[in-house]
C-alpha cells in the first residue's frame, strides 16, 4: 500500500546525477534562472529500491500482473501477495500507485535509476531571454505548456538536457 511510498525516496538534488549530466543540467537551470524563469526540481536520481516498488505497483494495478510471480529484491521486505489475495493485493498496488503519483508506466531502470534524468516544473512570465550553451540569446514569448515549449527544449539540447516531450517535466541526457 502506500505507506510504502515514504521509504527509498528520490533524490531532487542535481548533485546526485552523474557528474557530466549534472554540470549540463546546473548550466541549463542557471541560464533559465538568469533569465527570469523559475526552476523547481521533482526529481533526480531514483534509488533502485524505489523504482521495483514503482514498477510493480504498476504491473499489479494495471497489467494483471500474478503478485506471487513478483521477484522479490534484497532489502525491499514487502509481501504482494497481501497474505494470498489477489484482489486486495491489486487493490493496494492501485494505492501505492497513487500514493507515488505515477502517470506513466515506471521502468525498473531508467534514466532516473542511471543518474541521468531530471524531472523538472520550469514557469516563467511575459517573455524568457535565455542564452543557449553557445552564448546565442533566445528571446521566449510563449509561456511554457506542460514542459512542451518547443523553443526552450531546443536551449535546453544545447546543453545536453533534452526534453521527453510526452512526460511533462523530464529531461534527461539523450530524451528518454
Amino acid at each position: 500500500g502506500p505507506q510504502w511510498c515514504a521509504r527509498f525516496p528520490t533524490s531532487m538534488s542535481p548533485d546526485d546525477l552523474l557528474p557530466a549530466f549534472r554540470d549540463n543540467v546546473l548550466a541549463f537551470i542557471s541560464a533559465m534562472k538568469r533569465g527570469g524563469a523559475s526552476v523547481s526540481v521533482a526529481a533526480t536520481w531514483r534509488p533502485p529500491e524505489r523504482a521495483y516498488l514503482m514498477h510493480w505497483c504498476c504491473m499489479l494495478a494495471d497489467s494483471g500482473q500474478d503478485p506471487a510471480a513478483i521477484p522479490p529484491m534484497k532489502g525491499v521486505n514487502i509481501d504482494w501477495t497481501c497474505g494470498g489475495s489477489v484482489s486486495i493485493a491489486r487493490k493496494n498496488a492501485a494505492a501505492m500507485k497513487r500514493g507515488y503519483g505515477i502517470e506513466f508506466p515506471a521502468a525498473l531502470v531508467s534514466r532516473h535509476t542511471q543518474r541521468r534524468a531530471i524531472d523538472m516544473t520550469i514557469r516563467w512570465k511575459n517573455a524568457l531571454s535565455v542564452r543557449d550553451f553557445d552564448g546565442r540569446l533566445w528571446r521566449i514569448n510563449s509561456a511554457p505548456r506542460s514542459g512542451s515549449n518547443s523553443d526552450l527544449i531546443k536551449v535546453g539540447a544545447t546543453f545536453g538536457v533534452v526534453k521527453l516531450t510526452s512526460d511533462p517535466p523530464h529531461w534527461s541526457d539523450d530524451g528518454h
